[in-house]
């Protein structure tokens, strides 16, 4: 949420409760609004019909002030109720039906109250007057009650949104984990194989094996990194890779300075290399070539050539974990290309670091 719609909604509640706070000061604040509203609609409506016996029996006014403060306050304590045991977004056609139900035999209640104790020689057009202004009333309390709904219903989307955003995260930082078992898996597999056929080199190899994976333990809780730090670390990982592999595996890049600066997830280059060398042969007379290549419409591609091994077996999880990293983190879609030849992923540049 941003400053304005920060400062539009604590201003609304700030509103809600001066108005509806249970409090009692906001109590005396609402009822001063009510007799104010209905002494003078009362009043108007009496010129307006020509009641003269409104003027002329004061108490009349008094008794039916006291009975619209009755249906106001009524009304809301029965909406404040409502909220608690009945709340609108869980079951919002059946509170509209308690409520308009509880409010009418409020209403019942209150008149018959009031015509009970009201004086017995006002005119009935004083007593319609009355009604007016109870209406009149009854107006305002609604507008107060949808302000409160108005309130209720902003507040439950804000919450909701930011559950949504939660849950979004918390899913992200889950597939992201998920990363981290599979590469240590893998990285000590080629230390194993280093430490058995070329002892010399295994040390150079845990060395850069460490720098790789203090780079996954610092982007454990980073939802972005800079492109040019995922090529450094890109670089490192080649390199485990070559020491296995010799010629077999080529990597070229080719990006524009100016995209160094943007942001891509972390360990994206690295699940797309380990899915090519793990769904393809590679040789050094027939080696994998990936090329990485940075656009002019701020994109990334990523291409390998194409010699499908034929007893690779695949789950899709390593493209579906980067899908749904891209979908929490833009709007902006991943292109996937696959031909007999060539299979390119194209990535979007991120602009903000998230």
């Amino acid at each position: 949420m941003n400053k304005a719609e920060k400062f539009n909604t604590n201003e609304f509640k700030k509103l809600q409760d001066q108005i509806m706070n249970p409090g009692l000061m906001a109590t005396f604040r609402r009822m001063a609004y009510v007799s104010a509203l209905g002494i003078v609609s009362m009043l108007f409506l009496g010129a307006v019909l020509d009641v003269d016996d409104i003027y002329s029996k004061p108490l009349s006014i008094i008794m039916a002030v006291i009975g619209i403060n009755m249906l106001s306050e009524g009304n809301i304590i029965i909406n404040r109720i409502l909220n608690q045991r009945v709340p609108w977004f869980s079951q919002i056609t059946k509170r509209i039906r308690i409520q308009v139900f509880i409010s009418v035999l409020w209403l019942i209640a209150v008149t018959i109250i009031f015509s009970l104790v009201a004086p017995r020689s006002l005119s009935k057009d004083a007593i319609i007057t009355f009604i007016f202004g109870t209406i009149f009333i009854l107006g305002f309390n609604s507008v107060l009650i949808m302000r409160s709904f108005a309130y209720n219903w902003r507040q439950s989307l804000i919450e909701n949104e930011e559950l949504k955003q939660a849950k979004l995260k918390s899913d992200y930082m889950a597939l992201q984990n998920q990363l981290n078992p599979h590469f240590l898996f893998n990285s000590f597999s080629v230390l194993i194989s280093e430490i058995q056929y070329n002892p010399p080199g295994a040390v150079e190899f845990a060395q850069k094996m460490s720098d790789v994976y203090r780079y996954v333990l610092q982007q454990r809780n980073n939802l972005t990194t800079t492109l040019k730090e995922e090529l450094d670390f890109l670089d490192d990982f080649r390199y485990l890779h070559n020491i296995r592999m010799g010629n077999a595996l080529q990597m070229q890049t080719n990006i524009e300075t100016g995209h160094l600066s943007m942001y891509v997830p972390p360990m994206t280059l690295q699940i797309l290399i380990e899915n090519a060398i793990k769904h393809n042969r590679a040789s050094e007379k027939d080696p994998l070539m990936i090329e990485i290549n940075s656009n002019n419409n701020h994109t990334l591609s990523v291409t390998n050539n194409i010699n499908p091994k034929t007893t690779t077996y695949s789950t899709g999880t390593g493209l579906e974990n980067i899908i749904k990293r891209y979908k929490f983190l833009s709007d902006k879609e991943m292109d996937i290309i696959h031909n007999d030849e060539q299979f390119i992923v194209t990535l979007p540049l991120l602009e903000n670091e998230k």
